[in-house]
């Protein structure tokens, strides 16, 4: 996949502008009303209220929304979606995911903004968005625990579906035969570089209600025979060993310092010598006075603004644990995302 194609998803993030638009949207998905549209592209309003059983005034005020934020043709009487949302359609999972999570946590952002600026330890008490990334509940299987991980998976399967397309893009993996997800979460990120690498296989590390749901996520799929999970083991916390790429994807921003410098340091141990280690991450988000207004659709991502490290944070660790040819590059996505490799001696 060359780094247009990984980007063509990106023009979901048109129709998540601001609140009101999203929100129309989200409805309109809800309703059936963009279902409808989808397959009928020649109907009348009054064939849309009667398929849907909708209220007459109710669906005009939502189609005027849509019309304002670009779902809708302007210049037609009937309700007609646009080229370019048909386009976005294409990516509906992803469309679908953000729209549900910024939902989700918008109040975090309404009513909790002043904490999360100025008392963050507030913030992460009542916010709703750490009530959802609650890692306590991957420990141990149970039916509500399954419930809870597999809802925040939604999201982060879904956005890694699309940024490892931009990843794979930036770095040549065909000399790899053995790579290990560290924190690799649903399986999606294997999956789709083994997918593009037929003679990779790959080791997913990660908490074992994650590993429950992605062993599921993967089976039945071609490439999932060559994905194996290996559930976090509190009692040995050495990382499965004798691979020759080590990878963090949107991971390692979740963790203090300390903890960061430890999974790159037990990363270092699990590779073979020779080794690669990858890291793909958010960057830090662009909030000076040239930049651009954070789009709604980013709330999920904004809200964990202090998570986000530099480049030099990442390469000064991977130095001093002795690791050789670092290299860092940025690449453009929602939000810049760093790309580092270093090699194990």
């Amino acid at each position: 996949m060359d780094a247009v194609n990984a980007r063509a998803y990106l023009c979901v993030d048109a129709f998540m502008v601001d609140m009101a638009g999203a929100t129309a949207l989200s409805t309109a998905f809800e309703t059936g009303v963009i279902d409808h549209l989808a397959q009928r592209p020649s109907g009348s309003m009054d064939a849309l209220r009667n398929a849907l059983k909708l209220d007459a005034r109710g669906l005009q005020f939502l189609l005027g929304l849509l019309r304002a934020n670009g779902v809708i043709d302007t210049g037609t009487e009937a309700p007609v979606l646009t080229p370019a949302f048909r386009a976005a359609l294409a990516f509906r999972d992803i469309l679908e995911a953000k729209l549900y999570f910024a939902k989700l946590v918008a109040p975090d952002f309404v009513q909790l903004l002043t904490a999360l600026l100025m008392e963050p330890a507030r913030f992460a008490e009542h916010a709703r968005i750490f009530k959802l990334f609650a890692y306590q509940h991957a420990l141990e299987s149970t039916p509500d625990n399954l419930a809870r991980t597999a809802r925040w998976m939604r999201l982060t399967t879904a956005l890694t579906a699309y940024e490892a397309g931009a990843c794979i893009a930036a770095h040549d993996f065909s000399r790899y035969r053995r790579m290990l997800d560290v924190g690799g979460n649903s399986g999606e990120f294997a999956l789709r570089l083994c997918r593009a690498n037929p003679a990779l296989e790959a080791t997913v590390y990660d908490l074992p209600v994650v590993c429950e749901i992605g062993a599921a996520h993967v089976a039945g799929v071609a490439e999932g025979t060559r994905i194996r999970f290996v559930s976090r083991d509190r009692a040995q916390p050495a990382l499965p060993a004798g691979h020759d790429l080590v990878t963090f994807k949107s991971m390692l921003h979740d963790w203090p310092d300390t903890e960061m410098a430890d999974f790159l340091r037990r990363a270092r141990d699990a590779l073979a010598p020779g080794g690669t280690v990858l890291i793909f991450e958010r960057g830090q988000l662009p909030v000076d006075t040239n930049a651009l207004p954070l789009p709604y659709g980013q709330l999920p991502l904004m809200l964990f603004f202090r998570s986000y490290r530099t480049p030099q944070a990442y390469c000064a660790q991977l130095s001093a644990l002795g690791f050789q040819s670092i290299a860092a590059t940025e690449v453009r996505l929602d939000m810049p995302f760093i790309l580092i490799t270093a090699t194990r001696p």
